[in-house]
């Protein structure tokens, strides 16, 4: 559901390339070495997160000084914290600090002030695993680790804080989707930002090849007598008519689509598309239209045995209890049919719009 943004990609490699150098500068302190596994932990991952913070500090300078400022403070608490384990206030600082920091990050999404992406949800999740060593009691320390309301505080307000969070990102997600991301649990091809000239020339020349080529399919009899025939059920709003012969390429003949799309209404199957599909998992196709044209991956596809169902993609990637969880490949979608909300090259049709072809 999540792609990475570009400028939060540094973030990430400046992170992993702190983990080594955090672990060892650990093992080589004294201080460090004398405190319990989980202190030292604790300490590694908030100099992940604090070295990430520091490095998105670049991107947001020019376009966003109030945030450079939120991420230097940020990035100097955490290193500073993952040095000071001898503070009397240690943990109550950090645990603090990390609590505040997952807050902000919820806030500043909910009130779309920056978009979630894997970026940030990892981040969460190093802070999460912080929090949670932060807080878990070590023998021989003195403070309140003894009094039942700790331990209740603990069991229930860590979860909590990780559902609401999860949930507070996954909510904005769902509400204010992507244009091209309208169907939940896909991955989006990396391309330019901005299509070229030559670019939204190609895709215009995609769609008009498309469009005439699957002409003929407008007769459902047509496609079936084609080889094409529907991959799942006919009690859908729609459904993909798949051609095997197809399966093995070309990649991206617009004369040779390797699925259709058909509305299923009450007068019978009327045409919306092209689906062009890779064959193996992980491999995007050629994307001469750039951004306009770029293929998805949909990923956390659930067979239940109630029939297959695409999950709702929480930002744990689960899918229901007992559904085994696959991915297809790589495929991009050719709409003749006017699709305002994502256009003709969209992940997924608009459903007021098959609602509409239906009513017809």
């Amino acid at each position: 559901m999540y792609d990475v943004e570009p400028q939060h990609a540094i973030g990430l490699f400046a992170a992993l390339i702190a983990l080594p150098l955090a672990v060892l500068a650990v093992r080589r302190s004294r201080t460090h070495r004398q405190q319990p596994g989980t202190v030292q932990i604790a300490c590694v991952l908030m100099a992940m997160t604090g070295v990430l913070h520091l490095a998105l500090i670049p991107q947001h300078l020019a376009t966003d000084p109030l945030t450079s400022v939120l991420f230097l403070f940020n990035g100097v608490a955490f290193l500073a914290l993952a040095v000071a384990v001898t503070w009397r206030w240690w943990r109550l600082s950090a645990a603090a600090l990390l609590v505040a920091t997952i807050l902000g990050y919820l806030f500043y999404v909910d009130f779309r002030l920056e978009g979630p992406d894997q970026a940030g949800l990892a981040t969460k999740v190093i802070e999460f695993a912080a929090l949670g060593m932060v807080l878990v009691p070590v023998p021989n320390e003195r403070p309140m680790r003894d009094r039942p309301w700790y331990w209740a505080l603990l069991a229930s307000g860590l979860p909590a804080l990780m559902l609401v969070s999860g949930t507070g990102v996954w909510i904005e997600a769902l509400a204010h989707p992507d244009a091209r991301h309208v169907h939940a649990g896909a991955t989006l091809q990396s391309t330019n930002a901005v299509p070229s000239t030559s670019q939204q020339d190609a895709a215009t020349k995609l769609y008009e090849q498309t469009a005439a080529a699957i002409a003929p399919y407008q007769d459902w009899r047509q496609a079936w007598a084609a080889g094409y025939r529907p991959a799942g059920s006919t009690d859908m709003p729609s459904t993909h008519w798949f051609n095997h012969a197809y399966e093995k390429g070309p990649v991206l003949d617009p004369n040779h689509p390797q699925g259709l799309v058909y509305a299923n209404t009450h007068h019978g199957p009327v045409l919306m598309g092209a689906m062009f599909q890779m064959q193996r998992i992980g491999e995007f196709g050629p994307d001469a239209g750039g951004p306009l044209t770029a293929w998805h991956q949909h990923e956390n596809i659930c067979f239940s045995p109630i029939g297959l169902e695409f999950s709702l993609m929480t930002p744990y990637s689960t899918c229901p209890f007992g559904a085994i969880d696959v991915t297809a490949p790589a495929m991009l979608h050719v709409w003749i049919v006017d699709n305002p909300k994502g256009g003709p090259f969209a992940i997924d049709i608009d459903p007021a719009v098959v609602a509409a072809i239906d009513r017809t």
